[in-house]
């Protein structure tokens, strides 16, 4: 069995972790592998010095394009055993499940077996907080959806696969932020899956990685699933963006429209300060893996600008001119702007800005 452990700033929880493993499976051939996606704390160095005695723990540092799905493939993809285990090396996930859920596997001939939160229980669970454990419930819902059929925690990151089966699908996995299970079961519907309940625990040390960039990449995630991948998700994600770059857009218009700007000035404007918003919203959720900070994100905005100044004139001239020859509406004028504008960002912006 190999357990893959992607971590990032889990220092204290390292050595707690590997100590559980080998009591929990003294009758399993077994290996982990920390997938470390380069921590400041010292995480990779903590395993690399506990491998120095026992060479079933190997480390991987990842440098570039990190992620906990993403480290959870690479280590997985590197792991030399029969069965793959994906678990969090935090406290909140129980090695001792690892027993059961082998049972499970060979006992129903199952290719996958996922641990499953109790999410249903009348007690909160003690790892997860109130408001944590209704976006999980609510979660596994629209998740159902998605694959057509109700699971007890389609969102669990605590799971177990044969290495062959993980093999034919890892082709087709994207970057689901958190909810790689979820991504593997949508991938190939027809893997046969069980699951185990187990308690959530408390995590020992260190903090959450979950945060507004995880959740935006989930629900981007599934909407791209519910295209059947027709839209990828980070052109989902720039139209939400762009979505919301229109509300600022019209917030700016209307206001120096009110304070009796002409059309074009007031148009202007609104496309600049729209332009500015969707450039810092992108930069954050969009290509957050690849985001542009301290000066690269200042010559990021100006390199932005400077090649949006053709879809930024095309936007102009075309409001201005639906505005005063064709409709004379503001909304549908402005409207006419934004989806030129839109187009051309979104091609300039994965070629130019964020490589």
């Amino acid at each position: 069995m190999s357990i893959v452990a992607p971590t990032y700033n889990e220092s204290g929880n390292v050595v707690p972790f590997i100590e559980r493993v080998k009591s929990t499976l003294e009758a399993f051939d077994w290996e982990i592998l920390f997938v470390d996606d380069n921590s400041a704390d010292g995480t990779a160095q903590k395993a690399f010095d506990y491998a120095k005695e026992d060479a079933r723990v190997r480390t991987i540092i990842r440098l570039e394009d990190r992620g906990l799905a993403k480290s959870s493939i690479q280590g997985m993809l590197s792991a030399r055993g029969d069965l793959i285990c994906v678990m969090d090396v935090d406290g909140q996930h129980d090695p001792a499940v690892l027993v059961e859920m082998v049972t499970r596997m060979e006992q129903d001939n199952l290719e996958i077996v996922s641990a499953a939160r109790r999410l249903d229980a009348q007690q909160p669970l003690e790892g997860l907080s109130p408001l944590r454990h209704r976006l999980s419930t609510f979660g596994n819902w629209l998740s159902g959806f998605v694959l057509g059929r109700k699971l007890a925690d389609p969102l669990t990151g605590f799971f177990l696969i044969r290495r062959r089966s993980f093999l034919d699908v890892a082709p087709h996995l994207g970057d689901p932020g958190f909810k790689l299970l979820l991504d593997i079961l949508y991938s190939n519907k027809n893997l046969r899956h069980g699951e185990v309940p187990f308690d959530f625990g408390k995590r020992l040390h260190g903090e959450s990685k979950l945060d507004i960039y995880v959740v935006w990449k989930f629900i981007t995630f599934l909407l791209s699933k519910l295209t059947g991948g027709f839209l990828p998700v980070n052109l989902i994600s720039f139209l939400f963006v762009g979505g919301s770059g229109v509300f600022v857009h019209f917030a700016v218009l209307y206001t120096a429209l009110a304070m009796s700007a002409p059309f074009m000035v007031a148009q202007s404007m609104a496309t600049l300060v729209a332009a500015t918003s969707n450039f810092l919203l992108n930069n954050l959720l969009t290509f957050q893996d690849r985001r542009l900070r301290g000066a690269r994100k200042f010559w990021g905005y100006l390199k932005f600008l400077a090649v949006s100044a053709v879809g930024i004139v095309a936007n102009v001239s075309a409001a201005t001119l639906a505005y005063e020859r064709l409709v004379h509406v503001v909304f549908f004028a402005t409207l006419a702007g934004i989806a030129i504008d839109t187009v051309w960002k979104f091609v300039i912006a994965n070629r130019f800005i964020w490589k």
